[in-house]
């Protein structure tokens, strides 16, 4: 073992070695250029000045009457001239060489002959020797002394001896002079070749450490990928088996089973949700040490991001008999640009931490905005809770890895203490911090900063739905919960209504009977269901017997885990429920279908279960699955078949590009990971052979690697959509839902129903424009012949690369769209302009794409909307 140690030592001592030689000749061989392209310069300005100074000491020459140019001029000319340009050829073509610096080492002893000459032998004009010596020493190679030295003293001694006024500007000088000249040239050339030879181990040692520093960085860069391979790899090991587990047991409890046996898989389940959130702490806390943890940010909605967090909670609340609400104040602009993933990350850990600590009261999600820079918005979350508080010596180590308030063996919350340490390095990338203020047994308030850029025109966006009728509309709100009133009073009185509150049943019905004498007093009623004393269907029953109130609409505010209470409601007749925490756009879909039924206003609003409203996900669908687990196939095929779809299987991607030859599917589940060929490199196969037709199969991916990163290269590789392991039910048929609606929306027209509530939203146009159809028709009419025009301009922008011009476009279009819709096309231009400002036509050329089928799509919609629509 020691040996294959030492020799792998050795490869490496070796390998060090190489690469220092290697940068060491680089370093020297571009010194040697460096100074050549020097002196090709100094030898020309020499050769200038020797030809000036010829000029001024002797620039004519008499024979006694007669004069003419001397022939020192000549010589500067003529000599100067052969002496410069053969070596300042050489630099310029052969820089580097040993034969060029050589030549220019000879050349200049030369120049300095010649304007020892030109100048009648001066000692001051001898200077120039040792001056050219000092410069050849930038070589840092001594050998260009030796020719020097030699030349030197060669000429010294010829012209001693046969022309001594030329070079000693006598003319009988010792026949030993030259000697001594040679000497001081040989005394300086000692400390000369020292300094050669000092500099050139300097440049050796600085080669030695970058060798070492670029072997470190190798070295470094190596145990990144290690570790990357290796948290993808445990990533696919641990949430492939996951997958099978969480994915059978959820199949085993739609069966039919005992109460027991029910208990028991409800414990699995359970247990496995715990265990899959510790393996993604472990994970995301892995990929912050290796510096892999970052942002993806897209534009998103702020209010329905955070909503959908809270409703995943909604159900562990009511089981805890807990509050949760959410109130946004009304100035936070709902299109922010940021990740919402690591959002909802963020929000998750606190109000799970909240919920595991709180055993009764509420727990509350404000948003609120915190400071507004040019280019971005900051914005102040915190979530509050009536649970056990944390000790005060505690509050700053709970963000520490691995720590918790309670970290004894008898502690009573469970949990790996990653949450909030994670948290905090999200918020930290977010341009935040994140703090607690916390008093024993009263409860805590975490609170934490996030910066997000905002959309443009966020801020003044109309929400859809709010009629002009509203205004003023008196609401009563019935709740036991003085947060949730508040909040509640809060939205109503932001859409323009005129809100009154009561704590209680009987107090509200106190306030029904003060007005019941007024026409239309209360057109409006919403109900919290479980209050103490008298709940809210007991509230109910007696409303709906007071014959001034029967034309009222009346709203449930339910908790979630209760289906009793969907049917409750229906069984009275309500206008409609909402599951609590209470999310704004929900309640104000309900309130808007509510009012609008009381007022009769139904006409060409489709059935929610008549056949024509059957998403494209809910028919029978033929589907490819690929996938080389036997677990994971068995999962999905179970299902899949479940839900009446007919599914093929291949084991690796070479099984699939067969099947794929012979015949077509609705959809692909492609896993990424598998032998032969995998799931990128198939889909890359796919989509060549795809190339040309006007098939594309909608590919989805399934991957339990899960790192950051993967989403982006499955969809670069061509795929459509995204699911990590382990992959639950309603996630995948919801990913196929959406993918396949809007792929119907692109191709060929389905199901006019599905086309314009997908599209736009009908209800909403109809309410903007005062429950006018003629109105609309009008607008609709306008814009088919406004957005071919602007569709046309901004492929030109696109072709002619003119970003201002593009996001001057974008805008306009976005601005035209608003007027159907907030989705679909009208987030396609959003992003478009978003790219031309940032000055991203490749990426905003791959958006235009999307904009062209969202766009195809809302035409459609429209044109089928104003020919089905009545004219007056």
């Amino acid at each position: 073992m020691s040996v294959a140690v030492d020799t792998v030592q050795d490869a490496i001592a070796s390998g060090q070695t190489e690469r220092t030689d290697s940068l060491f000749q680089r370093a020297r061989l571009s010194n040697y250029k460096r100074i050549d392209r020097l002196f090709a310069g100094l030898m020309c300005f020499q050769w200038v000045g020797g030809m000036i100074a010829a000029l001024i000491i002797s620039p004519r020459a008499w024979a006694g009457s007669i004069a003419h140019v001397h022939i020192h001029v000549w010589a500067a000319v003529f000599l100067g001239g052969i002496i410069t340009i053969f070596p300042v050829s050489l630099a310029l073509l052969r820089p580097g060489q040993a034969f060029t610096r050589h030549t220019i080492a000879v050349s200049q002893m030369l120049m300095s002959a010649l304007l020892i000459h030109l100048s009648g032998g001066r000692i001051e004009t001898h200077f120039h020797v040792f001056g050219s010596l000092a410069f050849l020493a930038f070589y840092r190679d001594w050998r260009v002394f030796i020719p020097a030295t030699i030349v030197v003293a060669i000429d010294h001694f010829f012209r001693g001896v046969y022309w001594p006024q030329s070079v000693f500007g006598v003319l009988a000088p010792s026949p030993w002079r030259w000697v001594e000249h040679a000497a001081w040239v040989i005394f300086e050339n000692i400390f000369l070749v020292q300094a050669c030879l000092q500099t050139t181990k300097e440049m050796r040692e600085s080669a030695a450490k970058q060798a070492e520093l670029e072997a470190t960085h190798a070295a470094a860069e190596a145990a990144s990928r290690a570790k990357s391979e290796f948290l993808a790899n445990m990533s696919h090991e641990i949430r492939t088996p996951m997958n099978g587990i969480m994915g059978m047991t959820e199949i085993l409890m739609t069966t039919e089973l005992s109460s027991e046996q029910t208990e028991y898989l409800n414990m699995v389940k359970n247990s496995s949700d715990s265990l899959l959130q510790v393996i993604n702490d472990i994970l995301d806390f892995s990929k912050i040490e290796a510096g892999k943890l970052e942002l993806d940010p897209v534009p998103f909605r702020l209010r329905e991001v955070i909503q959908d967090s809270l409703k995943s909670l909604s159900i562990r609340t009511a089981q805890k008999g807990l509050e949760l609400a959410c109130r946004v104040e009304t100035n936070v602009p709902d299109d922010v640009y940021g990740d919402p993933v690591r959002l909802r990350q963020i929000v998750l850990n606190l109000v799970g931490n909240a919920l595991k600590f709180t055993e009764r009261g509420e727990i509350v999600v404000q948003v609120k905005l915190d400071g507004v820079s040019e280019e971005n918005i900051f914005l102040h979350f915190s979530i509050c809770d009536t649970g056990v508080g944390i000790p005060r010596e505690k509050l700053s180590s709970i963000f520490e890895s691995f720590t918790q308030a309670d970290g004894s063996m008898s502690r009573k919350y469970g949990g790996t203490g990653l949450g909030l340490t994670i948290s905090t390095r999200l918020v930290s990338m977010m341009g935040g911090k994140i703090w607690v203020e916390s008093e024993v047994g009263r409860g805590s308030t975490f609170h934490f900063t996030a910066g997000f850029q905002v959309v443009e025109g966020s801020e003044n966006r109309v929400e859809p739905g709010i009629s002009v009728s509203w205004q003023n509309l008196p609401v009563l709100v019935v709740d036991d919960n003085e947060t949730n009133r508040r909040i509640l009073f809060e939205m109503l009185q932001h859409w323009g209504m005129r809100p009154t509150l009561a704590e209680s049943g009987k107090s509200a019905l106190v306030a029904l009977n003060a007005v019941k004498d007024v026409p239309g007093a209360f057109p409006l009623i919403l109900i919290d269901a479980h209050m103490p004393e008298m709940d809210g269907f007991a509230l109910t029953e007696r409303i709906v017997s007071m014959p001034e109130f029967r034309g009222s609409s009346i709203i449930m505010l339910t908790s979630a885990g209760q289906p009793s209470d969907a049917r409750r409601c229906r069984e009275l007749g309500l206008a409609g429920y909402v599951t609590k925490p209470i999310g704004q756009s929900e309640l104000l879909d309900v309130i808007s279908s509510g009012l609008r039924r009381k007022a009769g206003v139904t006409a060409h609003k489709a059935e929610s279960n008549s056949p024509a409203a059957v998403s494209a996900a809910q028919r029978p669908l033929q589907v490819l699955l690929v996938e080389d687990n036997v677990v994971n196939q068995k999962l999905a095929v179970l299902l899949l078949q479940r839900r009446g779809h007919a599914v093929v299987l291949a084991g690796n991607g070479r099984e699939a590009l067969n099947i794929l030859a012979k015949r077509n599917f609705d959809v692909c589940l492609m896993d990424i990971q598998m032998p032969e060929l995998n799931g990128l490199e198939t889909t890359a196969a796919i989509r060549e052979k795809e190339k040309g037709g006007t098939y594309r199969l909608p590919i989805i991916a399934m991957t339990a690697h899960a790192i950051k990163g993967d989403r982006e290269i499955c969809l670069r590789a061509g795929m459509d959509g995204y699911l990590a392991k382990p992959v639950r039910a309603d996630e995948m048929f919801r990913t196929m839902e959406e993918l396949l609606e809007h792929r119907s929306l692109a191709a060929t027209p389905g199901p006019a129903s599905v086309v314009r509530r997908a599209a736009f939203d009908e209800a909403a146009f109809l309410s903007r424009m005062d429950g006018s159809y003629e109105v609309c028709v009008q607008i609709a009419e306008a814009f088919f012949g406004e957005c071919p025009r602007l569709m046309t301009a901004l492929r030109g922008a696109l072709k002619e690369k003119d970003a201002v011009e593009l996001a001057r476009l974008a805008h306009a279009l976005k601005g035209t769209i608003a007027n159907f819709t907030d989705g679909g096309a009208f987030l396609s231009a959003v992003k478009i302009e978003q790219l031309a400002k940032e000055a991203d036509l490749y990426r905003a050329a791959e958006a235009f794409k999307r904009l062209e089928d969202d766009v195809d799509a809302l035409l459609q919609s429209l044109r089928w909307f104003a020919t089905a629509v009545p004219k007056a």
